[in-house]
């Protein structure tokens, strides 16, 4: 009976271990912030304060245009990145917007190019330059 409960909680913890690395450390897209960018570009705001718009602490941020892989984004901010890329690397409609924190990718949000193109001036953003900018 005691090694059944053994093997039971040794499967359990084998089990949580690997849920743990495959989903830890995970961008999630924040469809919430995308739309309200989106919102204020449909409104005709050249310039987009994303520590207005952010709930959550964050380091660094980019924007990626269409066509951009997993590991240039990777390379560019120095990070993990695990989750979804919306299919940036073959599709021309959208930006992709990434957050990290601690050295791996937190958020995205999927931004659509019907209001225009988005950039940064000076590179990578921080919450002290928090920027985007509509073009």
């Amino acid at each position: 009976m005691l090694r059944k409960w053994l093997l039971g909680i040794a499967a359990a913890v084998i089990i949580f271990t690997m849920l743990i690395l495959l989903l830890g450390n995970r961008a999630t897209e924040d469809t919430l912030l995308a739309k309200n960018i989106m919102e204020q570009a449909n409104g005709g705001s050249k310039i987009v304060s994303l520590n207005q718009l952010t709930t959550f602490d964050w380091e660094k941020a980019q924007v990626y245009g269409p066509y951009t892989t997993r590991d240039a984004i990777e390379v560019t901010m120095d990070i993990q990145f695990k989750g979804s890329t919306s299919g940036i690397d073959v599709r021309e409609d959208i930006f992709l917007l990434v957050f990290a924190k601690e050295g791996h990718a937190i958020k995205t949000a999927v931004l659509y190019r019907k209001v225009g193109d988005y950039t940064t001036k000076g590179g990578m953003l921080t919450p002290e330059n928090d920027l985007l900018y509509i073009e």
